[in-house]
């Protein structure tokens, strides 16, 4: 049974689909219209007094004359980037250390928010005001936006914390703190609030637009964080490990203390993220948590430029962001290691790179592992004290991450060429010790593959030298293409073993030796083919506490930078998850999503990377299917990637923290951590025995595989992510229940629901086994329908009126998504307290495209961000509709508007959320 299972794989590969034309249910609108209005601004009352002053206007400096500026701008487009029009800028060696020094007139005494814009990071500076001690700005500021004057030149707000100032005037000077390099300056500013960053707009300015037709711009305030219908923040504990440590209960992730299940809704954050001041990482804390969110990945490369060194002040900086989360119930979880974050040369004393990125090279090179444990002990042993504990003590450290996106069984495995001969020598003598253990000697190897009875005997690229204990390595692509070749089998089951070994080392040394007492993950990477490299890259992670993956879905976006970056003439489809639309034109769907998800030995699964990415109009409804599906599979988190301390000005390859995704997160962070829809049942249940995947036999069920196209780019030419294409294990299967994949040493068995009860192919409808769920892929719709929540995304104009349990809901929108869900653990028939939320879709203002099916990148567009506007008609069936009250809220959660009773009322064109309660 097995084998036969074995053969018909979930066609579940990244990268692989047709034409977005295809896709488009009849009758929907295919392009959006073009936004041709003027961008303007608009005066209104500040909220607080500012001071503002132009850098370009010092009373004294040795800076270049503004006609030698390296930077001015070349045209009036590129002055209209600038507050004035200009800045003040230098390039080069310098003979003295530049300096700008301003008078400045304060009108009355007090604390104020401090703030620069200036040239990115360019530039590191001190500053001082009058005699007080002098304040460092180094390489690494943290950027609050970015608007672009020309390609790799712009301006970026960046905030100096908060000062204490006299009435009347005061010197303000600013020296470079290099003796060369770029640095510009745009203008500098005082206020008695928090600022939001809108370009080279004031605190009393805000964008307006001439002739904006269908769509309105968004462009939230500060958030006061006044009593709001929209704070979450009750969802999480008075502080991140409140109730103890998070630990694993079965499946399922638990407070210590009260055995209370958690999961959670997450979002990641780079590592630049911990240069910001206090301020901005407590803004971004309660920003957070008031939308729902409980955990943040903190992804990055903590080292300094030597990369065997962490400067203290980054350590320093590092604990207070996790103190910052921990005092608004938001845990952390680092992720510290990537090997795309580093180059290695022959002169970093690793024999052999030359620029190389260190793929592999941590499961086996002790060398290499000391520096790495050494960033583990110079983080975890020192007491934060700003919490007075070490972060190995902290339960508001949830969780850490081994390695992120490695293995020895993906592409980037390519023995003696992405790891040197030198390094390989290493790993050869290791396989060789390896296979004198199993045959005795190296000769008996040999001699037993030589004869082994498969069909092919694949060569490694380099010779055995078995007189020096080594054996080459074949190539991935070799291992997997010959699954009857003894040689192929003990090369994968080295590697999955080696891998693994690593990962169970890791762990212990985290724990014995920096006695770190949270969770441990290993990985989180996919392999050069999921059917037979793929679960044993599972398994060699089912050492650790978790399982995690990384998926995204995006369209066939093409351009020289398009795998991180938007750019002008970069081409691409419009895609749709929700019409499991595909890649290519020899598909008529993909039904891979990264939503997806396989619960592997019974243990909790979280996803730490996942979002719909830009360019691509159909992205509404992404965060819905995460939130409701991953409810139904018994997902345990979502970490959205990736944002900063606020809001998006702009839309970039990753945005999330835009109207589209973090805009959303109110109503389905609820959703998703109260469980308001209830699990699926166990669809498919498989266990693997490990002595049949080591004979490459393969696995009956494997993960989807949604790379970004950042790693895709690590594929090979030629190549593809091998899968069986065959599929009597339905991938539809995940959007029904659970499918569970288990690994054994003593059996093998395989069992699965009979769907068709669930699956209608011919409708192209799917079901769910809670029956709380609706998945149309002909008219591109999904249906949530539950006691304490119910709505729809998809195409909504042509889906007509939809007559769920409780509501009805009309709407004129092409694309969107419409959700109510119950604030008070009551049923939408008896709730005092509703969200209701709706979204359609975004781009930034300038954004231009051409052709149709496939579309060329005219302009990407600048600050602010546009979102159609929203429409339909929204009635609740409840006999006391009529005296439910609707209010409009803000974006922050603020009243704005009365707009009727809940039996029938309108959507106002620019709200996202309605409160709803008697």
């Amino acid at each position: 049974m097995l084998r036969f299972l074995a053969t018909v794989l979930l066609t579940l590969i990244c990268l692989v689909s047709c034409h977005a034309d295809r896709s488009i249910p009849d009758g929907v609108t295919a392009e959006l219209e073009p936004v041709s209005a003027v961008l303007t601004s608009r005066q209104v009352q500040s909220s607080a007094p500012f001071i503002w002053w132009e850098a370009e206007t010092p009373t004294k400096t040795n800076f270049p004359s503004p006609d030698r500026n390296p930077f001015s701008p070349a045209n009036e487009k590129e002055s209209e980037v600038l507050s004035a029009g200009q800045w003040i800028g230098i390039d080069g060696q310098y003979d003295a250390p530049p300096f700008l020094e301003y008078t400045v007139q304060v009108p009355s005494a007090g604390s104020y928010f401090f703030y620069s814009r200036k040239f990115w990071q360019h530039g590191p500076f001190r500053w001082r005001w009058d005699d007080q001690p002098w304040q460092e700005v180094g390489a690494k500021p943290y950027l609050m936006d970015e608007v672009a004057m020309r390609q790799f030149v712009g301006a970026n707000w960046v905030s100096l914390g908060k000062v204490e100032l006299a009435a009347g005037s005061h010197r303000f000077r600013v020296e470079l703190t290099r003796d060369k390099g770029a640095a510009a300056f745009d203008c500098f500013m005082l206020t008695k609030t928090l600022f939001q960053p809108r370009g080279k707009l004031k605190p009393d300015q805000r964008y307006a637009a001439k002739n904006l037709s269908g769509w309105f711009i968004f462009d939230p305030e500060v958030d006061s964080f006044q009593a709001s219908a929209l704070d979450l923040r009750s969802l999480n504990e008075s502080f991140a490990g409140e109730n103890g440590r998070i630990r694993v209960k079965g499946e399922k992730f638990v407070h210590e203390r009260n055995g209370q299940p958690v999961r959670f809704w997450a979002v990641n954050t780079s590592m630049q993220s911990i240069q910001m001041d206090r301020t901005l990482m407590e803004y971004m804390a309660r920003s957070l948590a008031k939308r729902g969110v409980n955990m943040v990945r903190l992804h990055g490369e903590i080292w300094s430029k030597d990369f065997r060194k962490i400067d203290p002040a980054d350590i320093d900086r590092l604990f207070a962001f996790v103190a910052a989360m921990k005092q608004e119930g938001i845990y952390t979880c680092l992720s510290i290691y990537f090997p795309l974050w580093l180059e290695l040369d022959q002169a970093d004393g690793f024999a052999g790179y030359s620029k190389q990125h260190p793929f592999s090279l941590l499961f086996f090179n002790q060398d290499f592992q000391k520096i790495y444990y050494d960033w583990w002990r110079s983080l975890l042993t020192k007491v934060n004290p700003y919490t007075g504990q070490t972060l190995a003590a902290d339960p508001a450290v949830a969780m850490v991450e081994l390695v992120n996106e490695d293995s020895y069984l993906f592409w980037t495995f390519e023995p003696y060429k992405t790891i040197p001969e030198a390094q390989m020598e290493i790993l050869e003598k290791q396989f060789g010790t390896w296979l004198t253990d199993k045959y005795g000697s190296l000769d008996q190897a040999l001699r037993t593959w030589s004869t082994s009875p498969g069909k092919n005997n694949p060569k490694p690229p380099q010779a055995d030298q078995p007189q020096s204990g080594r054996i080459s390595f074949l190539k991935l692509y070799d291992v997997f293409s010959n699954p009857d070749s003894l040689r192929a089998q003990d090369t994968a089951t080295f590697l999955t073993e080696s891998q693994k070994q690593f990962f169970q080392e890791a762990s212990r040394r985290l724990r014995q030796d920096f006695k770190y007492q949270g969770l441990i993950y290993a990985s989180n990477w996919v392999t050069a083919d999921s059917h037979i490299l793929g679960p044993l890259d599972k398994y060699s992670n089912t050492v650790a506490d978790l399982m995690d993956r990384h998926g995204y879905f995006g369209s066939p976006h093409k351009g020289e930078r398009s795998a991180y970056a938007l750019s002008r003439g970069d081409t691409y489809y419009d895609r749709s998850a929700l019409l499991f639309t595909s890649f290519d034109r020899e598909q008529e769907h993909n039904f891979s999503l990264p939503i997806m998800d396989i619960r592997y030995n019974g243990m909790p699964s979280i996803i730490t990377e996942i979002n719909a990415n830009m360019p691509n109009r159909f992205r509404a409804d992404f965060p819905l299917l995460a939130s409701a599906y991953g409810l139904l599979q018994g997902s345990d988190g979502f970490f959205f990637f990736v944002m900063g301390y606020s809001w998006d000005a702009s839309l970039g390859k990753f945005a999330i923290a835009s109207p589209v995704t973090l805009g959303q997160f109110p109503a389905l962070a609820w959703m998703y951590r109260k469980g308001l829809l209830a699990e699926g049942r166990d669809v498919i249940d498989v266990t693997l025995k490990l002595d049949d995947l080591y004979a490459l036999r393969g696995a009956p069920v494997t993960a989807p595989q949604n790379l970004d196209e950042f790693r895709a780019k690590d594929i090979p030419a030629g190549q593809v992510l091998q899968s069986d294409r065959a599929s009597s294990i339905d991938p539809l299967a995940f959007l029904v229940g659970k499918v569970n994949l288990r690994f054994s040493k003593d059996k093998a068995s395989a069992s699965q629901v009979e769907l068709s009860s669930f699956i209608d192919r011919k409708a192209k409808t799917v079901r769910s086994s809670t029956g709380q769920l609706s998945w149309d892929y002909r008219k591109g719709l999904v249906t949530v329908n539950a006691p304490q929540a119910q709505g729809a995304t998809g195409f909504l104009k042509q889906a007509g009126s939809l007559q769920l349990s409780d509501i009805t809901l009309n709407s004129g929108l092409d694309y969107g998504t419409i959700l109510l869900v119950a604030l008070d653990d009551q049923p939408i028939t008896q709730s005092r307290r509703m969200l209701l939320q709706v979204m359609s879709e975004e781009q930034n203002f300038g954004w231009r495209t051409t052709g149709s099916s496939q579309k060329t990148i005219e302009s990407v567009g600048n600050p602010p961000i546009l979102v159609r506007n929203l429409s339909g008609r929204i009635s609740l069936k409840r006999n006391d509709a009529g005296s439910l009250t609707v209010k409009a809220l803000d974006a922050n959660g603020y009243s704005v508007t009365n707009v009727g009773n809940a039996a029938q009322f309108d959507l106002r064109p620019n709200a996202f959320y309605y409160l709803i309660e008697k």
